[in-house]
């Protein structure tokens, strides 16, 4: 169960954001993500990697590489392991920076070049094979590496023929939500980058959002990218919202409606609230009684309207049904006449 935002923004970041959907969505994200501090190529991203990319035992996190769960063929020292001019012929040489969305895309135009969260740092040898090569599914394989990616034939559905590179499922979503950042941080940038076969310009072909919408869901936010975005934030002064409000990806690129979603904490004044899950129920209790009636709605991360209950004035504490939910993340409103309180939720 988690209760409330596991991140690091200040409170209101994403009010601008709050009861919009599509494409005014998109916008007022980035609106707020889009001036944030531009790193150097050298040293800023290789400075950045100690804090942005360690693994709990002190290891680099290489998204070409590691293996979440189980023990990788070689791994990583931060800075002594780092590339410095060599051509490693293996993997397990050295480690280098990748740009997840290839900077030939986007003429190495800054700041994108020193984004934190399009620029990696992963195996040399993985990164070269992949080169520039689109995301995808692989079907006919002509090379795998130690950690299970592998380069092949793209058969995901509409998706051009050629060579695609297909990372591990452990992976998929965290570099979905890096493409979902990209497209939406760099919208009115979109001239700077080129069309090739996973956008047209800064904005996703069909397939790609498809894609990578199921690697989204397939992939939720871990607390490797929690870490990182709260990291990356701490250098660069802007977020990914797509960590923080995962059911924004299909409120601009799905069928979900975040028009009834606002933010936590939007309200100065309202009446805030706890809620946790217990057995079937939601337990909910407020910091003070309620002035006024106020209703309850549960929504799921698609935005769809799953639980509503009118609670009256006075009330201090309520049960709401949750009997029958799936797992999931779910957001609980609370509309009174003063404003709205929110609370994530996990089922």
């Amino acid at each position: 169960m988690l209760g409330g935002a596991v991140c690091a923004q200040p409170a209101g970041y994403y009010a601008p954001a709050s009861f919009l959907n599509g494409q005014p969505l998109r916008i007022a994200l980035m609106q707020i993500i889009r001036s944030h501090t531009a790193l150097t190529y050298t040293p800023g991203l290789w400075n950045a990697y100690h804090t942005t990319d360690v693994r709990p035992d002190g290891k680099l996190w290489d998204v070409y590489s590691d293996k979440p769960g189980a023990t990788p063929a070689y791994e990583y020292t931060i800075g002594t392991n780092q590339c410095s001019g060599s051509s490693p012929s293996a993997e397990g040489g050295c480690y280098n920076r990748e740009h997840t969305w290839p900077q030939s895309k986007f003429g190495s135009t800054a700041p994108m070049q020193t984004d934190l969260f399009i620029v990696y740092p992963t195996d040399y040898y993985v990164n070269s094979n992949r080169g520039d090569l689109p995301y995808g599914k692989v079907g006919s394989v002509s090379q795998t590496f130690t950690n299970g990616s592998k380069i092949g034939s793209n058969i995901y559905p509409g998706a051009p023929s050629g060579s695609c590179y297909e990372p591990i499922d452990s992976f998929k979503g965290d570099l979905a939500r890096n493409y979902f950042y990209v497209s939406t941080c760099y919208r009115n940038d979109s001239s700077v980058f080129v069309t090739w076969e996973m956008a047209t310009q800064v904005n996703l072909k069909g397939w790609t959002a498809q894609m990578l919408l199921d690697w989204h869901h397939n992939d939720p936010v871990s607390k490797k990218e929690i870490d990182r975005n709260n990291a990356v934030y701490a250098l660069q002064g802007n977020r990914n919202p797509f960590i923080d409000h995962p059911e924004y990806a299909d409120c601009i690129w799905g069928t979900g409606d975040c028009s009834m979603l606002g933010v936590l904490g939007l309200n100065a004044g309202v009446p805030g609230f706890k809620a946790w899950a217990s057995g079937g129920d939601l337990d909910i209790a407020w910091n003070t009684p309620l002035r006024s009636d106020a209703v309850l709605r549960l929504v799921d991360a698609t935005g769809r309207l799953v639980r509503q209950e009118t609670v009256p004035a006075g009330t201090g504490e309520a049960v709401l049904s949750a009997a029958g939910l799936g797992h999931g993340l779910y957001v609980l409103l609370c509309i009174m006449p003063e404003g709205v309180s929110a609370q994530k939720i996990m089922l």
